[in-house]
């Protein structure tokens, strides 16, 4: 059935000039149109509704949160005074104790000190007076054996004197008599030891000269290996320790690469879950928009 153009029923085609081109537009495209803008406009809406119902939880979380540390602190206020007002009554306790504490204890020390002082005096008293007798005793006791010691002795040196003159004549003599003799073997004796000595030394002299230079040899064949056998180990040191600081230099940077293309793929994960997410969003506010303007 072909269409009339005269048809009082049907809706004119609508007409924009834009930039002075003239759009001709017909009433299907302009629906669409009318439905996109609605759906838009509902989603503002549903934007705007949503942000103001976030900022009203907000609002409302953050003075709950407020209240509450109001309340903590309250109680932590009420806490700290009571542990203050116990501990200024405690400290007044205990210093009233101690106070009393040193009151009895310095009349108990007083009194002990009165005790000992009047102790000592008694003992003192008492020892002077036995020291004194002791002493006249000691002093009596003293002389008498002094004048008896005195007597035996002289009587014992005159008789000693006697005897050691004797002594010492013989002494004298037998001492004499073995000096010569011991002269003669002195000198004797010495002459062979000379000799000996200066023979002993001569071979001495020889054997540690060549001790030592067998000894010198030795120390320098030695020093020689040794510095040869240290530069040997200092090289192979140098070269392990340059190996392996660039084995651990190329593990390094094969796990910092390693990490640092875990850390991209993660990432980039992340944001294509962000992504996909906004676009559900979005998707949804859609729908929604459009069966609220189809309702």
């Amino acid at each position: 059935m072909a269409e009339d153009k005269n048809d009082p029923n049907k809706v004119a085609d609508k007409k924009y000039t834009i930039g002075g081109n003239v759009y001709t537009v017909d009433q299907e495209t302009t629906n669409q149109l009318v439905l996109d803008e609605a759906a838009a406009s509902q989603t503002r809406i549903n934007m705007k509704l949503a942000a103001d119902e976030d900022k009203g939880l907000k609002t409302y979380f953050t003075t709950e949160e407020m209240r509450a540390a109001q309340g903590a602190s309250d109680l932590k206020k009420g806490e700290y005074e009571a542990i203050g007002k116990q501990d200024r009554l405690k400290v007044g306790v205990e210093g009233l104790e101690r106070r009393k504490a040193l009151e009895t204890e310095g009349a108990e020390q007083r009194e002990t000190a009165e005790t000992v002082g009047a102790q000592t005096r008694l003992t003192e008293s008492t020892k002077g007076q036995q020291e004194r007798l002791t002493q006249s005793e000691g002093l009596q006791e003293s002389g008498r054996q002094q004048r008896e010691t005195q007597a035996e002795r002289y009587v014992g040196e005159r008789g000693l004197v006697k005897t050691t003159a004797a002594e010492a004549r013989e002494t004298q003599a037998e001492r004499y008599a073995g000096e010569r003799g011991l002269v003669g073997e002195g000198g004797k004796q010495q002459r062979e030891t000379q000799a000996e000595r200066y023979a002993g030394e001569r071979g001495l002299v020889s054997s540690k000269g060549k001790e030592e230079r067998q000894t010198q040899a030795e120390r320098y064949a030695g020093e020689r290996g040794l510095l040869g056998e240290g530069g040997a180990q200092q090289r192979q040191t140098q070269a392990e320790r340059y190996t392996g600081e660039r084995g651990l230099a190329r593990v390094g940077g094969e796990e910092s690469r390693a990490l640092e293309r875990t850390r991209g793929s993660e990432t980039r994960r992340t944001d294509m879950q962000r992504e996909a997410f906004r676009r559900y969003k979005e998707d949804r506010d859609y729908s929604q928009a459009r069966t609220a303007t189809r309702v």
